[in-house]
């Protein structure tokens, strides 16, 4: 097995290690139960990690490609157990052939932003560890008692009706609740420019089904939310990278993109923008929806968490500003209430509507007309707007002890946003780190993040990270930083050495 490794590519080191044994592995060259190099051993023959070489076979380990025994070492899989399962094992288990699904998968599926989606999930999902990962909000803080009120309510209110199918659109009422709120909020609508949906994240798909040919080109922040990458990209898209700073997306670079392409559509989170927690400035609002009439431009303005702003004043979202009917307005439930509800919105001209509506039909039908009422009743006592007084606080507080830690216990030269508001913020390690090294090393003693290059559609920063601090308590947040940063002072200390080494090394004495 011979591996060669692209250090330019967009692709981690360690999935470029997975993908040629597997590729090994298909090709024959490395045979059902074939042992495979220790980590040390792969790793210096590669000039790389050992961390890296041991992520990689956690990955094929994971998908069942090779199988590991302690004290032995990692094999390529058996489609009989003989050479690897002892004897008496053997006797034990029936050998089974199982489907090999490599190969199989589309195009599609097998992308880049699919991968950095599971990625993504694998790492938010990890029990019994400190998780940074992840935008949910506080577990602790759910009102559920007040909304098991509110599901009884809707089962005794309305009875069967709230076990059949509903419309498509979504419940009457919820809709007509949300298009007043949002009309105290500046924007003009009623309840026929609102559609329900199972999160936002399906008002994102159902967008990119309903605008998105195959080639269309969607200009979109870097970084930004993966699950919009996703959405855009599986629709056939091509993505075209606007940077993101301080005030968020940067529309002159935007204008002058304008004046050479066409983009399909322009996706943005102008609100505590996913990752980096930025807010687009009032004069960037406006300036880009100049833009948009100019051109005739479609914005997805992707709203998850204007409401969750604990400093500084509001500012009016995008589709308040827009009376020519250009912006497509998404928010949700999820990261202010209950994850477990599922459901989102999206605001839109009726035409647009119309269509989200047809190919929400074939998707799911409908969203469950039982939660989307108990919603209703929730949110018309009043006790919505109480949750959200209850929790920023708690919030600002995580957020500030975070801030706090940053400063004290991680490397000189890292860099971080301080955001008013929202689930996250976005840390930027002094450049000899790499957040995915980072991530192993801090994941073994039981501490998770989010590797910021999952965040870019385009030149991925490596030594970048997305720290959520919505569903840690304040003492997890003490000891998980204290972690990482420690973890990050020890990594950089080495590598400050060898690069010291390496230059003694060669040094030659004048005469």
């Amino acid at each position: 097995m011979h591996i060669t490794l692209d250090h330019h590519s967009k692709t981690p080191v360690y999935l470029q290690i997975k993908e040629a044994v597997l590729a090994a592995i298909r090709d024959g060259k490395l045979a059902p139960g074939a042992r495979l190099p220790a980590t040390r051993e792969l790793a210096q023959q590669l000039g790389i990690n050992r961390s890296t070489v041991a992520m990689a076979y956690e990955e094929l380990l994971a998908d069942g490609a090779v199988e590991s025994f302690v004290g032995r070492g990692t094999f390529v899989a058996r489609r009989t157990l003989a050479e690897v399962v002892p004897p008496e094992e053997r006797t034990r288990r029936a050998p089974s052939r199982k489907m090999v699904w490599e190969g199989v998968f589309s195009e599609r599926a097998q992308s880049p932003v699919v991968e950095s989606l599971l990625d993504l999930y694998q790492v938010s999902t990890l029990r019994d560890v400190i998780s940074f990962s992840g935008s949910f909000p506080d577990a602790a803080s759910f009102p559920t008692r007040e909304f098991r009120n509110s599901l009884h309510f809707a089962e005794r209110t309305l009875g069967d009706e709230v076990y059949r199918y509903g419309p498509v659109a979504g419940y009457e009422r919820l809709r007509e609740y949300l298009a007043q709120r949002m009309r105290e909020s500046g924007v003009d609508v009623t309840a026929d420019n609102i559609i329900v949906t199972s999160g936002s994240q399906q008002a994102l798909d159902l967008i990119a089904r309903a605008l998105i040919s195959p080639g269309d080109t969607v200009a979109i922040e870097n970084p930004t939310y993966p699950g919009a990458m996703t959405a855009f990209a599986l629709a056939g898209a091509r993505l075209l990278p606007i940077p993101v700073d301080e005030d968020g997306l940067c529309v002159d670079v935007l204008e002058n993109v304008l004046k050479v392409q066409r983009p399909k559509l322009v996706y943005v989170v102008p609100s505590f923008q996913n990752p980096t927690g930025a807010c687009l400035s009032w004069e960037r609002r406006r300036r880009l929806l100049a833009l948009a009439r100019e051109h005739n431009l479609p914005i997805v303005e992707d709203d998850y968490g204007s409401h969750l702003r604990f400093d500084g004043d509001a500012l009016p979202h995008l589709k308040a500003l827009d009376d020519t009917e250009h912006v497509i307005y998404v928010s949700n439930f999820s990261k202010s209430l209950l994850p477990g509800l599922r459901i989102g919105w999206c605001a839109a001209a009726r035409p647009v509507i119309a269509r989200l509506t047809a190919f929400k039909q074939n998707s799911d039908i409908t969203t469950s007309p039982l939660l989307q009422s108990a919603l209703w009743d929730f949110c018309r006592r009043k006790r919505y707007e109480a949750h959200l007084e209850r929790i920023r606080p708690i919030y600002r507080a995580r957020r500030d002890a975070m801030l706090e830690r940053l400063a004290a216990d991680f490397p000189s030269g890292t860099t971080w946003t301080r955001p008013a508001g929202g689930l996250f913020l976005w840390v930027t390690l002094p450049k000899a780190l790499d957040a995915t090294e980072l991530l192993y090393q801090v994941r073994q003693q039981g501490v998770v993040f989010s590797r910021g290059r999952l965040f870019y559609c385009d030149n991925p920063q490596r030594n970048t990270l997305r720290l959520s601090y919505g569903h840690v308590t304040l003492e997890q947040i003490e000891r998980g930083m204290r972690i990482i940063g420690a973890t990050a002072k020890a990594m950089l200390s080495r590598t400050t050495s060898r690069t010291a080494e390496r230059f003694h090394s060669r040094t030659v004495p004048l005469v």
